[in-house]
Formats: C-alpha cells, structure tokens, sequence
C-alpha cells in the first residue's frame, strides 16, 4: 500500500514538472523615462526647428526697422535728385533762429518737433556743427559723393568777406547731411560753406533775408526750407484777445501804452509763435517796452537779460 501510495506522488510530481509552472507576473515598479510615450519611445525635442522659428521672427521684426531706414535713405535720395534736377550745388533749409547756448541736447529736442524735421525726418540724424550763432541751417550734399565743409570767415574794415580756408571747422563725410547753427549778426555771416558733388565745388555764406525772414537767395543753392503761411486776421486776433486777458497787458495798455502785432513769428519750444510788442508811442517814434511771443494758448515773454523765452502762463 505504502509503495502504490509513494508511485503515485512520484507520478504527480512528474506531471507537473513537464507542464511547468509560472508565476505571477508583477508590475514592475520603474518609473517611466520622461518624454516618453506609451509606446516606450522617448520623444527628442527638435532643436532646429526651435532655432528656425525664432529666426523667423526676428525677420519679421527686421523689415520693420529696414523699412523705416529706407523711408529715410529715399527722402534724402530724393532731395539729392530734386537739387540736381533744378541744377544746383547744394541743398539748404533755414529752421530759424535759436538760443545761442543751445547744447546737443536742447538741439535735438528742437529737432525732434520742427516741422521741418518732419518733413525730412532724416535731419534728426545728420550730422550737428554749432559755431558761435543763433541761425540754424540743414545743407545737403548733391549726390552720394558730395561732401560739406565749414569754415571760419570774417568781415573786413572794407565790408568784404575773409574766409579762412586754411582751418576747416567741420568736415563731413561723402553724402552726410549737416545741422549747422551759425550767424550772430543779421548783415554778415561767420562761416563760409562749401559743397563739392565729387568733382566741383559750391561756396557761399548762408544768411537770412531781411526782406521776408526766409533763406536769403544763394546762386546755385536750392532752397528747401518749409515755410509757414503768414497767420491770418482772425488768428491775430485771437492771440490779441489772449494777450488782453494778461495782467501785466492789461496795466500797461490803461497807462497809455500801446500792443502791436510786428507781423513776424518765431519758433519758441517747438510752436510758431506770432510775436506782439508793447510799448510807448510819443508821436515821433515807438519805444518799445516788452516783447511777447503767442502760440498754442500760451504767451511767452523775452527777457533781453538773458536772451530766454518765459512762459507767463
């Protein structure tokens, strides 16, 4: 009995050895690899593709600046083209008058809101002389190969010109654009300027009309200057009005002064101011007392002490 007991374990023990046995599988506790996908694949991030976005958008940001640096480069090409076409040497634009201590920085904010500048916004950028003066000027150059030289100059004993060719004041490079402050009497000028085209050469003393206020004419000189209208009746009557609601104004005209509109204008802070006098009229001759400037709402007042616009209010 013991031994058909003892076979038969051994026939069972037999039998499971050639079917096998498996275990049960476990989960396995790694963490999955990150980036990686269900397919176990780990995804590389296409580095390439990163840097060929970016530099699409920096050429979209490129034509911008590109765009404005040939809007700019074509107004000045096209006053070049404008100064050969009526057959002139040089190009030259009177701002008008400014403060003899201007620094770069008052210069620039002068610039910056001129009308002129606007209408050649290339100015803003050009090259800057300030000699001894209160006359500002913008020359320009024919052609790429043009250049602008200053130099010193003097008026003689005999009322003729003496230019020192000998000591440039300036000199600029070949088609540069200059902002040149100068001039501190009406009748002479202290500088003398010329303008070659690559071959030739142009000179001249820029100056101001004493006639009308504008570029005094220059032979082979293209004017360029944008002028503004002469105000009208109604708006000098306004900035009448507004100088009568002035107190110091209002005194001066009860004891017996007088206001008067000179018919000239000047640039103050950037405005185009008409400018007013009030003073006293003896019957032989009007002694004037106070000059103002009327722009924008604003009076402004000159102090001859130090040769300033004031706000008065």
């Amino acid at each position: 009995m013991k031994k058909i007991s003892l076979l038969f374990c051994l026939i069972i023990l037999q039998a499971g050895l050639l079917c096998g046995c498996r275990l049960p599988h476990k989960s396995s506790s790694q963490k999955p690899v990150e980036g990686e996908n269900k397919s176990g694949l780990v995804k590389v991030q296409d580095d390439k593709k990163e840097e060929k976005k970016e530099e699409k958008e920096k050429e979209k940001e490129e034509p911008g600046k590109t765009e404005i640096v040939e809007t700019e480069d074509t107004e000045l090409s096209l006053l070049k083209k404008q100064i050969n076409q009526n057959s002139c040497g040089a190009g030259v634009a009177l701002f008008g008058y400014v403060d003899s201590e201007f620094t770069r920085t008052d210069l620039s904010f002068y610039l910056e809101f001129h009308h002129l500048t606007k209408e050649y916004p290339f100015l803003s950028e050009a090259a800057c002389y300030m000699a001894d003066g209160q006359e500002l000027y913008a020359i320009v150059p024919p052609n790429e190969k043009g250049r602008v030289t200053v130099y010193p100059s003097d008026i003689t004993e005999n009322g003729e010109y003496a230019d020192d060719k000998s000591h440039p004041l300036f000199e600029g490079k070949p088609g540069e654009a200059l902002v040149l402050r100068c001039n501190f009497s009406e009748i002479y000028s202290n500088v003398l300027v010329s303008v070659t085209d690559g071959g030739g050469a142009i000179d001249f003393h820029p100056s101001i009309s004493l006639m009308d206020g504008h570029l005094a004419e220059l032979a082979g000189v293209y004017d360029f200057s944008v002028y503004e209208e002469t105000p009208d009746e109604r708006s000098v009557e306004i900035a009448t009005e507004i100088l009568l609601e002035y107190g110091e104004v209002r005194q001066g005209l009860e004891n017996g002064m007088k206001l008067m509109y000179t018919g000239e204008s000047e640039i103050i802070n950037g405005g185009s101011c008409m400018l007013f006098v009030l003073g006293t009229d003896n019957g032989e001759q009007f002694v004037q007392e106070q000059l103002y400037g009327v722009c924008d709402n604003l009076i402004y007042i000159y102090d001859v002490f130090t040769d300033t616009w004031n706000a008065a209010y």
